[in-house]
């Protein structure tokens, strides 16, 4: 009985030592919590797509507050959260920010573009990459084999009949997790006011690329002669175009002998080329 009494004891007396401790250690170690982390996590999307950099919304929320991010890194923020996020942080509402989407930067489907080995395998971009050299002719061309669709968080890509990914621009938030699950870096996040879009996302000389797709980028320079308001030209025999100075009239694409060129849609692009 009394050596029960002791270890009873030894043990009570142990307990209370340990909770000591750890009460202490709570106090020495103690964090303490900005509130405002709560209210962005609560006022961002919720997404957690990492398009802004960080661990998801809640690692965004606490980047804002340590002022290690700027309030427009979020893409999936429509103006009505940036504006709730800004009050939040007591900052003003960044203005003048275009939404942007992504784009398919390559229009050789298996009909126009030479392959130069059959792929069995994972239905996966980076590892038909990963076993070697790319089983398409063209190095840069898109696999279609789905790794931008798995990766969107939001649906908005879908393998189109000919393999090649179609972006629905409705559903897109831009927030570039597809651009980085290409190893190709044929999808591209851009703005969705740029009217004209380069369907090639290759660098190589024009006979080289002939060799491969019918539908690449030449380096003729067609476009660029072709366009009036100098908004496009052919950089490393890839044709570029400038946003700012581009009216969407769209002579460029009809300059362009093998089609790479796309008129994407440009609300009041009469307008413009009156003005």
């Amino acid at each position: 009985m009394h050596i029960a009494m002791v270890s009873a004891l030894v043990m009570g007396g142990l307990g209370v030592l340990f909770a000591v401790g750890l009460a202490y250690a709570a106090q020495l170690f103690r964090v303490d919590a900005d509130p405002r982390v709560e209210l962005l996590a609560s006022a961002l999307p919720g997404a957690n797509c990492g398009g802004c950099g960080f661990s998801g919304c809640q690692g965004f929320a606490e980047a804002l507050v340590k002022e290690e991010a700027p309030l427009n890194a979020c893409r999936v923020c429509g103006h009505e959260a940036l504006a709730q996020v800004s009050s939040i942080l007591g900052k003003e509402t960044p203005v003048g920010i275009t939404r942007q989407v992504a784009r398919v930067m390559c229009g050789g489907n298996r009909e126009s573009a030479r392959w130069l080995a059959r792929y069995e395998g994972a239905e996966d971009c980076r590892a038909a990459v990963a076993v070697g050299s790319s089983p398409k002719g063209c190095s840069r061309g898109c696999l279609g084999l789905g790794s931008c669709v798995k990766a969107c968080p939001f649906g908005a890509i879908q393998l189109g009949a000919d393999s090649l990914p179609v972006v629905n621009e409705d559903k897109c938030t831009g927030c570039g997790v597809c651009a980085k699950a290409c190893p190709q870096g044929v999808v591209a996040v851009m703005d969705i006011d740029l009217p004209v879009l380069v369907r090639c996302n290759s660098h190589d000389r024009g006979r080289a690329v002939r060799d491969v797709c019918q539908v690449g980028c030449i380096a003729c320079k067609a476009c660029e002669k072709a366009c009036v308001q100098g908004a496009i030209r052919v950089v490393d025999n890839l044709a570029v175009v400038d946003a700012a100075r581009c009216t969407g009239c769209g002579l460029c694409t009809e300059k362009c002998p093998t089609g790479c060129l796309a008129t994407v849609g440009m609300p009041k692009v009469g307008e413009k080329l009156l003005a």
